[in-house]
């Protein structure tokens, strides 16, 4: 769940964005799971969707091979874009547990990126190991 003011619009990065709505200062928490928005599915139960919801939870969800499971943030969470540069960070464990801080002064209007290497999704994870 997104701990800071956010707004959903187009981006530059990659068709819509998460762009804070108030300063946010280094350090800050910007986001953590709570199960009362976010759902954690186990990477078995993806079969039994149809393949419309598969492919929207392969794009939306962080992906957690090590553990086979998926996390869909149920705020605008799901549209932070990639940045090689993301203005937030991954801290404790990378798994459900997590949490993002802002890695750097984030302006209000200014696009919330993060870096997919660390927070993964399913889709291109699989794309990369089968283009390996």
């Amino acid at each position: 769940m997104l701990l800071v003011r956010t707004t959903v619009r187009q981006s530059d990065i990659h068709g819509l964005g998460v762009f804070a709505d108030e300063p946010i200062a280094k350090g800050t928490p910007i986001w953590a799971f709570d199960p009362r928005i976010d759902k954690v599915i186990p990477e078995g139960d993806l079969a039994r969707f149809p393949p419309h919801v598969t492919a929207y939870l392969e794009t939306y969800c962080e992906y957690f091979p090590e553990s086979g499971v998926l996390v869909l943030s149920g705020d605008n969470d799901r549209f932070t874009n990639h940045s090689s540069d993301p203005n937030s960070v991954v801290v404790l464990p990378n798994g459900p547990e997590a949490s993002v801080v802002a890695a750097r002064d984030i302006a209000p209007g200014e696009e919330i990126t993060c870096d997919y290497a660390v927070i993964r999704c399913r889709k291109y994870s699989l794309s990369s190991v089968a283009a390996a």
